[in-house]
């Protein structure tokens, strides 16, 4: 096996906004020793993989982009996936990341050396490397999720998950079962629609949806934000502001969540005027519990002669065939999953041990306890990017993004400058944080709005979301704390 002395190296996993923002932050603190690592053979993380038909951010692009590198050339107010792809493949080559970046590139294990104080990693090739720090940027959106459906074996059709689109299999005729109705579907399902003979749209449970407002940005808007910067600014922070508003709500304000619900039931009421139709898509919990959908298409899409919802739950899957709870066989030829991502299963399938040989996930059995998301105590020199508890429900997860990162770049600056190998989260500090976390998510709409989601653990506990507002985070962030640390320079007992 071969090995490889990487003295004084940062490690940086993934190049999606995640990875290519905590580069850059290095780079502005004049730190250059570092390597980012890529499983695939291009950058753009979720921007790359998610290429089904309508794939689109749900936050504007003026917003969804970096503070430092605005784009006046966006095309669409919610720019399609293509265009973010293209913007941090910009991004990378702007700030000279690429020359860093070992693509192909698989991190399957890292462990930290208790003696050198050092991380070891093993790469899928086989390669191990020795680096002193580790930032996982590698997201929670990388991992899909398909549910083990009795009989799915079976199936003789094409099968596949939107994030891992079969382009080359032409929906047009088919009989096309989409199995959930959440943040992707909404998007393709309008898309597809019209090509299908058949398209019967398999929902759980109902979303609060609002409209989208999407539309052609002018020429003349790119141009006047080419010429003038600080308009665009403006622009971002008018928009930044009008998102953040929404987490008066989500964090359990009563008259805001119902004010949600009454602007969202009159647009439901509008949309759809059949009345049985219209039962199904309404949903019985408080909006923002489970994640805020936008679309101007869905509702429509819905009410297409050749579209079927479907709420009855799927008992199994047969070779030609989703059979549903009442006994109902609906014949089709293609499935695909919109089942999300495994979100809560943090870091899978990568293992990560740290002092005393324990694995992280074990470390989180009872909580993914961190401070602020970005560091655990056991794990020194490991930091995280879009960690555990700094996920949005109404904001630019961009912004987070940024803070994580200002914040990551000065620990490892002033770590270098004190002349300190390692240092490791306080287990007290940690405990303090995350209770105070869970203290505060249990006023939020996520953890008492009556619904299920996808932010939650198998137990129930939220260990995605952050239960304040993004100007919270932000200052709490702006500054490194050295007294929230211990440092290690010998190999302890």
């Amino acid at each position: 096996m071969a090995t490889s002395d990487n003295s004084g190296h940062i490690a940086i996993i993934g190049t999606g906004f995640s990875g290519l923002c905590m580069a850059i932050a290095l780079k502005k603190k004049g730190i250059h020793d570092f390597t980012l690592f890529e499983r695939a053979d291009d950058v753009g993380g979720t921007w790359r993989d998610n290429t089904y038909p309508g794939a689109a951010c749900d936050v504007p692009s003026v917003l969804y982009s970096f503070s430092f590198a605005q784009n006046p050339h966006w095309t669409r107010v919610f720019p399609p996936w293509s265009e973010l792809h293209t913007y941090l493949r910009s991004v990378a080559e702007r700030f000279d990341i690429m020359r860093h970046i070992r693509f192909g590139t698989e991190v399957s294990e890292i462990r930290f050396d208790e003696r050198t104080l050092r991380w070891d990693l093993q790469l899928s090739s086989g390669e191990s490397l020795d680096v002193s720090v580790v930032v996982n940027g590698s997201g929670g959106l990388s991992r899909p999720f398909i549910p083990q459906l009795p009989g799915l074996e079976t199936f003789e059709g094409t099968a596949f998950h939107s994030a891992q689109w079969q382009h080359d299999h032409d929906l047009a005729g088919r009989r096309v079962a989409v199995i959930g109705s959440g943040a992707s579907a909404i998007q393709f399902v309008p898309e597809i629609a019209p090509r299908t003979a058949a398209l019967y749209v398999f929902q759980r449970t109902p979303h609060w949806i609002m409209p989208r407002g999407d539309a052609p940005l002018p020429a003349s808007t790119r141009a006047m934000f080419s010429r003038s910067p600080m308009r665009q600014r403006r622009q971002r922070w008018k928009t930044y502001w009008e998102f953040e508003s929404l987490a008066w709500a989500f964090l359990g304000n009563r008259r805001l969540i119902e004010r949600y619900r009454t602007f969202a039931l009159k647009y439901l009421n509008e949309q759809v005027p059949d009345s049985e139709l219209r039962a199904k898509v309404t949903p019985d919990y408080d909006p923002g519990c489970k994640r805020r959908l936008v679309s101007d298409e869905w509702y429509p899409t819905l009410q297409r002669d050749n579209v079927r919802l479907v709420t009855e739950a799927i008992s199994e899957i047969r070779p030609r065939s989703v059979v549903t709870s009442d006994g109902a066989e609906h014949e089709v030829d293609t499935i695909v999953f919109a089942t999300g991502f495994t979100a809560t299963s943090f870091l899978a399938p990568m293992k990560v041990f740290g002092r005393g040989g324990v694995e992280l996930l074990d470390a989180w059995r009872n909580g993914a306890a961190t401070k602020l998301g970005i560091a655990t105590s056991g794990f020194p020199n490991f930091y995280f990017l879009n960690g555990p508890n700094t996920g949005l429900g109404h904001n630019s997860l961009v912004f987070m993004i940024e803070a994580q990162a200002r914040y990551i770049a000065s620990a490892i600056s002033r770590m270098r400058k004190i002349g300190v190998g390692a240092v490791d989260l306080d287990r007290k500090a940690q405990i303090r944080s995350y209770a105070s976390t869970q203290q505060r998510m249990r006023r939020t709409v996520w953890a008492s709005g009556g619904c299920t989601s996808w932010y939650q653990s198998a137990d129930g506990r939220i260990d995605t979301l952050w239960p304040a507002t993004t100007v919270e985070y932000w200052l709490r962030t702006r500054f490194f704390r050295m007294s929230d640390y211990g440092r290690l320079t010998t190999r302890e007992g």
